[in-house]
């Protein structure tokens, strides 16, 4: 099997090797989209209909369906093999105007590349798609929602994969001079006037005289006194089209339709307006078409997801104790969406710093502690021959010599076993010999 396997690569790259030298595989490379310039390369080798390339395609989407929601910043690790065409992925909740750092690094153990997509809910509509490097790149939500973030190897690539995904500034400049978000005392949505209305911004405190700054290139399009916001400035944000408000000025230091940078002094805090009652303080707002919750664009204060170091670990291990909690997300908080028994082989997919992401051999998916699990016990079969199952939920068989695999473990009255190449089978239970292999 893993001669064919590996004769079918080189198959594959010839063909795309031979094709991408052709005036229409050279149109076809226009694409900013490094998922749709592989698609196409497979298309002009003629690879896109056949099993493998239709497979490949599934596992791309089938990622999407089975993406747990990870809260940032985290940092989790895998592998991919060449025996097989896998996809991952992770969701995230993304506050609009907030931003993220994602690095993806890509070790692999050929020349095969690492797609990297990020894609916005509902739909699941492509935002990004690029070829991971050794550097990151930001991104900005422009509307509130769930994002996912969905890597996989071009056909047969091997390697193994970092991913850290953590908050980072939106906007150049805090703001207030010498302060950062955790200045911010009263946020938005906080009770005014006795619940008659909410808050529409972030108060900043600060001495009075502080400077003022702009935290983005922008226009100044107002310089008012007057009101529950006493001296203001207006800027806007041009890059977003946000109109940005600065409140309760003890002066204001420039004039309307100046053009400001980031770091630019808009005026000093004061607590003019309704503010007089109170310490002197910033109160900074963001508005299109109403008011926008401003923290996420001006958080500057983030933690930061744990380094990883680089760890082997198998692909196949089992549940240590007589119960474990499989949990939608690497955390004891996190919703437990089954028990599993004692001796349940799980197939890892990836770990974070603690936990494994796995999956079991019917079609759960989660994450299990660490602590929970050890490695799977490896019985031999005896010398004949019989039939087993390829996959528990698909039902396909082969005739195979059993001497060639191990027992695994045991699921739903199947004996899992494995071969030398890593392949899984599954063998309906009473052909192994009781001595373990440890």
């Amino acid at each position: 099997m893993k001669k064919f396997l590996l004769l079918l690569a080189f198959c594959v790259i010839l063909c795309t090797l031979f094709t991408s030298c052709n005036k229409q595989a050279l149109r076809i490379f226009k694409s900013n989209s490094a998922r749709t310039q592989y698609q196409n390369t497979l298309e002009s080798a003629g690879i896109h209909t056949s099993k493998i390339g239709v497979e490949w395609k599934n596992k791309a989407a089938e990622a999407i369906t089975q993406a747990p929601e990870l809260e940032v910043p985290f940092a989790i690790q895998g592998s991919f093999k060449s025996k097989s065409i896998e996809a991952k992925a992770w969701k995230i909740q993304l506050e609009r105007g907030s931003s993220v750092n994602i690095l993806v690094q890509w070790q692999a153990s050929d020349s095969s590349k690492l797609i990297v997509d990020l894609m916005a809910g509902p739909e699941w509509k492509e935002l990004r798609s690029f070829n991971a490097q050794d550097d990151s790149v930001n991104f900005e939500a422009d509307e509130a929602g769930n994002y996912l973030l969905r890597i996989q190897p071009e056909l047969f690539g091997e390697g193994n994969f970092q991913v850290r995904v953590n908050g980072t500034p939106t906007y150049a400049v805090f703001p207030v001079q010498g302060k950062s978000s955790r200045a911010i005392q009263s946020v938005w949505g906080d009770v005014r006037d006795g619940g008659r209305r909410s808050h529409e911004g972030v108060d900043i405190f600060a001495s009075r005289g502080t400077p003022v700054l702009a935290p983005v290139q922008g226009m100044v399009t107002s310089v008012r006194e007057g009101g529950l916001g006493g001296k203001q400035v207006w800027v806007r944000d041009q890059k977003r089209n946000w109109h940005l408000y600065f409140a309760h000025l003890d002066s204001q230091l420039v004039s309307n339709l100046q053009r400001v940078n980031p770091g630019d002094t808009l005026g000093l805090v004061g607590n003019t307006g309704n503010a007089r009652t109170t310490a002197p303080h910033l109160h900074f707002g963001i508005y299109q078409n109403g008011a926008i919750n401003p923290f996420p664009a001006i958080k500057n204060e983030f933690e930061e997801a744990p380094p990883l170091a680089p760890e082997p670990f198998s692909t196949l291990m089992k549940v240590k104790v007589a119960q474990a909690n499989l949990r939608s997300a690497p955390s004891t908080e996190a919703v437990t969406l089954a028990k599993l028994a004692a001796d349940t082989p799980v197939f890892l997919t990836a770990a974070t710093p603690d936990w494994y992401q796995i999956r079991t051999a019917d079609g759960l998916n989660g994450f299990l502690s660490k602590r929970l699990l050890a490695e799977a016990d490896s019985t031999p079969l005896p010398r004949s021959t019989d039939f087993a199952l390829t996959d528990l939920l698909v039902g396909d068989s082969l005739l195979v010599q059993l001497d060639e695999f191990v027992r695994r473990g045991t699921v739903n009255g199947f004996d899992l076993i494995q071969d030398s190449d890593g392949n899984i089978l599954y063998l309906q239970s009473g052909k192994t010999v009781s001595s373990p292999v440890r």
